[in-house]
């Protein structure tokens, strides 16, 4: 072949015989990842045993909070998150939890599933920070009511497993992220599963607010009485549903002051969950009321309470709820005259 065949052929990027050099088609996306340099055997070991890791606390708190969606409900409040995307969260949360928290430890797509787990870590460990900084926050409810975590335990922890996450997204092995429809299967019975355990859940104390109130019966300490032992049923009165480091509670503690100092209104009942010791006492004596107040189990305020959202002032005419209050507490003249509206609506 002479020269002016070898000049064509430079010419066209062609190659002896026709085939074109690999190096003059674009890569394609697959391509590029399969160039991609995979970590060594024992990198993505580290990547797979940290990936377990993780996903096994995953697994573990969405499954503690599947089973007992009240305590996380009631955590919500302190996070400073309005009322309308608690239960939102209430479900989904533990949901992504479980699903992330499989993918992890099966290794099913782990790179993305390391960095959706970075991200989520990131933005809760945002939501902790705040609520620490508000003051608001004692217990973040990771594990449920089965483990209480302060705040900086809880950031701490949050950057443990955020390194986890970071070795997954470094390290993870290379080519094998593919999800079949049988894995896909079973991440949605999960999800299905997850949410519908937890809506039966919620759905399960949904009957009156009278029968959440009657059925809290569980109590912190042996000496405090069941709201059945106070005999509601036999009397007028309200029930104020607080917490003492609630800041809205503590902007209404001169009002409830006033209204439990009233004569001519029922007598004030307060109603809290488990706290520090000398709170309760410290929250009463700052607002200058003087009203018995009792504490129950997170689990039994939040099924009071339907929430967890405070305060809240519930009028009890003889075990019947007549009218609740929510937020900013009424005054007291506004109170006699719903006293006096429902009075002579009574038959």
């Amino acid at each position: 072949m002479g020269r002016k065949g070898k000049k064509n052929r430079k010419k066209k990027g062609g190659a002896p015989g026709g085939a074109n050099k690999p190096a003059s088609t674009p890569a394609k996306p697959e391509q590029k990842r399969a160039e991609r340099t995979p970590p060594s055997e024992k990198l993505q070991k580290i990547a797979r045993i940290s990936s377990m890791v993780l996903g096994a606390v995953f697994v573990l708190a969405g499954t503690l909070k599947v089973g007992d969606p009240w305590s996380f409900l009631g955590s919500l409040p302190a996070y400073g998150l309005p009322s309308a995307i608690r239960l939102p969260i209430t479900v989904l949360m533990p949901t992504i939890e479980v699903v992330l928290g499989v993918m992890l430890i099966a290794g099913w797509r782990l790179r993305q599933a390391s960095m959706a787990t970075a991200g989520f870590l990131t933005l809760f460990g945002g939501v902790i920070a705040y609520g620490w900084a508000q003051g608001t926050l004692q217990d973040c409810g990771c594990f449920g009511s089965w483990l209480q975590r302060t705040p900086p335990q809880a950031l701490a922890e949050d950057a443990g497993m955020l390194a986890l996450a970071v070795l997954g997204i470094m390290w993870a092995p290379v080519g094998k992220t593919d999800l079949s429809r049988f894995r896909l299967g079973i991440l949605a019975t999960v999800a299905v599963g997850s949410i519908a355990l937890i809506g039966s859940t919620l759905a399960a104390d949904t009957s009156t607010l009278e029968a959440r109130i009657l059925s809290a019966e569980v109590a912190v300490d042996e000496g405090i009485p069941s709201l059945e032992d106070l005999d509601l049923r036999n009397r007028d009165v309200f029930l104020y549903l607080f917490q003492p480091d609630c800041p809205h509670c503590i902007e209404n503690g001169p009002a409830i002051a006033r209204i439990s100092q009233d004569p001519d209104l029922p007598e004030v009942i307060g109603i809290t969950h488990s706290v520090a010791k000398g709170d309760v006492d410290f929250y009463l004596r700052t607002a200058g009321a003087d009203f018995p107040a009792y504490e129950y189990t997170v689990p039994a305020f939040v099924q009071i309470t339907g929430d967890g959202g405070v305060p809240q002032l519930v009028y009890l005419q003889h075990g019947i709820i007549a009218q609740v209050w929510k937020g900013n507490l009424p005054g007291t003249l506004e109170l006699k005259r719903a006293i006096a509206a429902r009075s002579s609506s009574s038959p």
